[in-house]
């Protein structure tokens, strides 16, 4: 399967969704990851392409 990483819309993220992340990591998120997470597009990217191939 081949993804166009500019072409992916990122993934809508929210607090409550780093949250459940924080869960799976087992590792509780710094509010500088989370601002980062949020701010920028090339995680919720990443995010979106794990989900489309279900990681």
């Amino acid at each position: 399967m081949v993804f166009n990483y500019y072409q992916i819309m990122p993934l809508e993220i929210s607090n409550s969704d780093l949250d459940e992340y924080e869960k799976y990591l087992g590792k509780s998120l710094n509010d500088e990851d989370r601002e980062v997470i949020l701010k920028f597009t090339s995680f919720r990217r990443v995010l979106t392409i794990r989900k489309k191939l279900k990681l």
